[in-house]
């Protein structure tokens, strides 16, 4: 069994030419979008549903916190990577994951606080409609 502290060995002796090298379009951590106002909505394309490491700020401990990334488009035609990890939010997604593929457009509004059924909590809610281009 490996460690999982191992890093992978590298071959560092015959690198190629990084200066020749195009970057990605869109960066890989991107803006985590915190919708400040009720009705705040957003176009965006489906990227994927990941996990981050995040610090749980309770208890300082190390959590995982899944999260769906977008990527969206600005006026001026560059993309840039948009992610956001309500629990609500990315339940929509896995629920549908069968039926939606990277790049599938939506617009994701943000509805306010609402009150949890199974506890005294208040959690965002979500419109998520799918845009037909």
């Amino acid at each position: 069994m490996e460690d999982a502290n191992v890093v992978a060995k590298c071959d560092f002796t015959n690198l190629p030419d990084l200066s020749k090298a195009t970057p990605e379009p869109v960066e890989m951590s991107g803006e985590y979008w915190t919708p400040e106002e009720v009705g705040e909505s957003r176009r965006m394309f489906f990227f994927a549903l990941n996990v981050e490491n995040v610090v749980d700020m309770e208890s300082g401990e190390t959590r995982e916190l899944p999260v769906v990334q977008f990527v969206e488009q600005d006026a001026k035609g560059d993309v840039h990577s948009v992610r956001n990890g309500s629990r609500r939010l990315v339940g929509i997604f896995e629920s549908f994951a069968s039926s939606i593929k990277q790049g599938d457009a939506f617009e994701v509004t943000y509805l306010g606080k609402k009150k949890n059924k199974n506890n005294s909590y208040k959690s965002d809610n979500w419109s998520v409609k799918r845009l037909s281009i």
